[in-house]
């Protein structure tokens, strides 16, 4: 599917327009890394019902800040102006950095022109996500990163979405078993025997004894404490020495099933 330019403006602007429900204004303003990452994750959320479709055609890459797309990079300015949105420069506090851009616009009406012309697949999970992360980087890259697509990347390769569609079906088609449903007859009736005594048990107890502890208030620090903590730090080996450390790791980690296991979308 080729990109669809009308369709990034289209998202970018949604995205800012949803920024723009914030109470505070600080809060309403996105930089470029803010505004791809909500479209990607607008075109994962379409993909997840749409067969590994995305709504842009855009061949996002795995690029060092995550899901990247220099077509919706291009696409920004042009897009944000169109509907007359703030375009604020924030001086950059490094040499080798440039400064940086922040975008902000509050208008109900378009926001809400907008959204009509997207498919709920988009709208019910983008706005969740736009007023969830805002401009808190950090919380939004960690999210990126940790969908299917990128956890079956490594750098610089395509992401392929098609993987959303498998961990959505799957996880419908395949109800996690609750620990209860793998145990033999014999061991759920013992269980529900031992259920109905423990609720016994609490029915008779006297009041006095539901009381909380009381926290130690004044705790020792003798010599068995001591002793404890030395007992604790020998169990964690020699110390490091001081100074600066460089880990290195394969580049067979990014393939590795520990980095594509866990809790997915």
């Amino acid at each position: 599917m080729p990109l669809d330019p009308n369709h990034v403006d289209l998202l970018l602007q949604y995205v800012l327009l949803v920024a723009g429900e914030e109470d505070k204004h600080i809060d309403r303003e996105l930089g470029p890394i803010h505004l791809i990452k909500y479209v990607y994750l607008a075109d994962l959320a379409y993909a997840r019902s749409n067969a590994g479709k995305t709504f842009t055609g855009i061949d996002w890459q795995f690029q060092s800040f995550g899901p990247w797309s220099q077509a919706v990079h291009e696409r920004i300015e042009p897009a944000l102006l169109a509907i007359n949105s703030d375009k604020k420069t924030v001086p950059s506090n490094h040499e080798d950095k440039d400064d940086g851009i922040r975008w902000s616009l509050r208008d109900e009406r378009l926001l809400q022109e907008r959204e009509w012309k997207l498919p709920t697949d988009i709208t019910m999970h983008l706005k969740r996500y736009v007023h969830r992360f805002g401009k808190d980087t950090p919380s939004l890259l960690d999210h990126v990163y940790s969908t299917k697509p990128m956890l079956s990347a490594a750098p610089n390769e395509h992401l392929d979405f098609s993987l959303a569609v498998e961990a959505a079906s799957s996880a419908e088609s395949e109800p996690r078993p609750l620990r209860r449903d793998n145990l033999s007859e014999k061991k759920k009736k013992k269980l529900n025997e031992r259920m109905r005594a423990l609720t016994e048990q609490h029915k008779t107890r006297k009041p006095k004894e539901l009381r909380l502890v009381h926290p130690v208030q004044h705790p020792r620090y003798d010599e068995i404490y001591q002793a404890g903590i030395a007992w604790l730090d020998d169990l964690a080996g020699q110390p490091l020495t001081p100074g600066k450390k460089a880990a290195e790791f394969s580049d067979e980690v990014w393939k590795s099933a520990t980095r594509k296991g866990g809790d997915v979308s």
